[in-house]
Order: C-alpha cells, then structure tokens, then sequence
C-alpha cells in the first residue's frame, strides 16, 4: 500500500514539474497606439483586443501579455501613461510600437523622437528587455501608405522620411535594447481591414513578425512555448 501511494506521488510530481515549463513567468507589456490595440481586428473601425498582435503573442510565449495600447494615442500620449500602464506591471520585456498618429498630425520628427526616447529611458533597468518597433514597412508599405494619406497636407511625403531617419537614429543610439524594423512582412490587402489597419489574419502575421525579432531573447531566456 505505502508502495502504491508512493508511485502516486511520484507521478503527480513529474506531472507538476511538465507543467511548469508552459506556465507564464514574467510579464510583457505592448505599449502603443491602435496597431497594438487591434483597431478593425474583427471589425471596421471597431478595436478587437482579443484578435491584437498581443494577443496572438500570448499563445507564442511563456509570460503574461499586456495590451496598453490606446487608438489615437501618439509618443507624447504613452509617455504620460509610462508609470500607470507599463511600471506598474513591473514587466520583464516592453514592445514599444507608437509613431503612426505623431505623423498623422504632422508633429514633428524630432519631437517624436524626444518622446520615445523618454519612454525608452523611463523604461529601462538591467533586469528588463526593451524592443522598439518602427510603424514603418518597406517600400510597397511606403507607396500604399503615401497613397492613403493623399488627403494630407503636401509635405507628408519629406516628414515620413523624417521618421524613417529618427527610427534609425534611436536604433543606432539605444544599442542595449532590440529593434523590430518591419511589423508589415507579409501583410497584403487581404490581410488588412482598411488601408492603415490590419484584420484578425494580419495581426496575427504582425505578431509573428515581432516573435521572429524577440526570439532570440526568448529563447535564451525559455520564454518561448
């Protein structure tokens, strides 16, 4: 009998000990705008947090997923948000994907920058990983882009190239912490809900996207499911 409740025991053991190598073990949060939020996930012009490239993150990764992401918001909007929405989950890795209303409301590049900037230095300590993504694709996303945002103001075309030279520079700049550089790979009009948002399929390709720049950290880490 204590024989038999003794291989009862060891096997509940080595059940716990599988299980624990699929539970979460830290946190990551996504701060940004409606690209994070899942703006026309499920729906046109309605936000879909369950269908978010966060969400889709979740089912990829060992840790807990935060979505703070805000449709509208721009770099200055999550900056004020810092200590609320992302410190106080004391998070183990940040995705930070914000920009795309800054150039919207043709802010400036270099204010943009100081912003993001700000965030990533607000952000960092040693113990925590942090990836900056750029909203912006190659050159098909580029042209597409352009061409929905016709309706601006002539000037867009040399302010998009202002970002795309301040992505760069806080990437040259922020060498201890990752760079996501294309969130769009993959994603064609099939994938999208209108022409600046992904669909639920296209989120989930964005996610992938982000998983292949975070992987290696991931991995090193066995944070990866």
């Amino acid at each position: 009998m204590k024989r038999a409740i003794g291989k009862v025991i060891f096997l509940v053991i080595i059940l716990l000990l599988a299980g624990c190598d699929t539970q979460e073990t830290g946190t990551m949060v996504c701060l940004g705008d409606s690209l994070t939020e899942g703006y026309g996930a499920s729906k046109p012009f309605e936000a879909d947090k369950s269908n978010s490239y966060p969400a889709f993150l979740k089912k990829k990764v060992k840790l807990t997923v935060v979505n703070a992401g805000i449709s509208g918001d721009t770099a200055a909007g999550g900056l004020a948000r810092v200590d609320k929405d992302v410190l106080a989950s004391n998070p183990q890795v940040v995705i930070i994907l914000l920009g795309a209303n800054d150039l919207f409301k043709l802010r400036p590049a270099s204010d943009t920058k100081r912003d993001l900037q700000a965030i990533i230095n607000k952000v960092k300590n040693k113990e925590r990983k942090i990836y900056l993504a750029s909203f912006i694709g190659d050159d098909a996303w580029e042209a597409s882009y352009l061409e929905t945002l016709q309706i601006i103001p002539p000037g867009i075309t040399a302010l998009l190239a202002d970002y795309k030279k301040i992505f760069d520079e806080l990437h040259s700049e922020n060498t201890d912490i990752g760079y996501i550089a294309n969130i769009w790979k993959g994603i064609g009009k099939n994938q999208m809900s209108d022409p600046i948002h992904p669909n639920s399929e296209g989120y989930n390709i964005m996610a992938d996207n982000i998983l292949a720049a975070i992987k290696p950290y991931l991995v090193e880490n066995n944070l990866l499911n």
